[in-house]
């Protein structure tokens, strides 16, 4: 007789634990959707068609050719043709005195502890011309002073992003994308230097026109922008 306590028990313990599982089911479903939700807050969807031009984060990628691009036509040859110095007389000033150079034909970021560098163009002769490498550089002597010319296609340095006023870090998001900035430049002076060229006519003493940046380093380097030789042949 004792039997039936003991069932009707064991019912009610069945009861309580199957309503206690369902419970846990239940509030495990509303912690994944509350989980669900705040990190969809969090998260950036991104149209497949915006992946290749976005970071990461979603955020809009820095292009760096095409912000050189945007300039080159407009700004930079203008400049180039426009506001070039006296190869002559930026070298005979910075023997003088650097700064000085610098302030008056020059330019350099206020922020910026870099070397001077200057927009330049002059004519001489050429004593050496190394054009096997891709880093093809032209010995060129402008009144007595050598200067190697960077006519590329490979150029080094930041010569001529650097001697750009409308360009500075504050453009851009960091110093990769500021170094893009300046291989770009370099890669758009190096195809206009070349441009028609007939390098075989790039010889030790022939006389080329010479355009393009100059940083105040030793020994003098210039990075060409354009190039011309005698009989109006670029």
């Amino acid at each position: 007789m004792a039997a039936g306590p003991i069932l009707a028990g064991s019912a009610a313990t069945g009861r309580s634990g199957g309503a206690h599982r369902l419970r846990s089911v239940l509030l495990g479903i509303v912690f994944l959707a509350v989980a669900v939700l705040l990190l969809a807050e969090g998260i950036t969807v991104v149209p497949d068609g915006e992946v290749a031009s976005t970071d990461l984060a979603g955020n809009p990628s820095f292009d760096a050719g095409r912000f050189v691009a945007s300039l080159w036509a407009s700004r930079v040859l203008p400049m180039v043709r426009d506001k070039a110095v006296d190869i002559g007389t930026v070298l005979d000033a910075l023997a003088e005195n650097p700064d000085q150079a610098g302030a008056h034909y020059g330019h350099r970021p206020k922020s910026g502890d870099g070397p001077w560098t200057f927009i330049v163009r002059g004519e001489g002769v050429i004593k050496a011309a190394d054009l096997q490498s891709r880093h093809a550089t032209l010995t060129v002597a402008f009144g007595g002073r050598d200067v190697v010319v960077q006519i590329g296609p490979v150029v080094f340095g930041t010569a001529l992003r650097d001697s750009l006023p409308f360009i500075s870090f504050e453009q851009v998001v960091n110093q990769i994308q500021f170094a893009q900035v300046s291989r770009e430049l370099n890669l758009r002076a190096s195809a206009a230097a070349r441009t028609g060229l007939d390098t075989t006519k790039l010889v030790p003493g022939a006389h080329i026109a010479v355009a393009g940046a100059m940083a105040a380093v030793q020994p003098p380097q210039v990075t060409a922008v354009q190039l011309r030789l005698p009989g109006g042949e670029q």
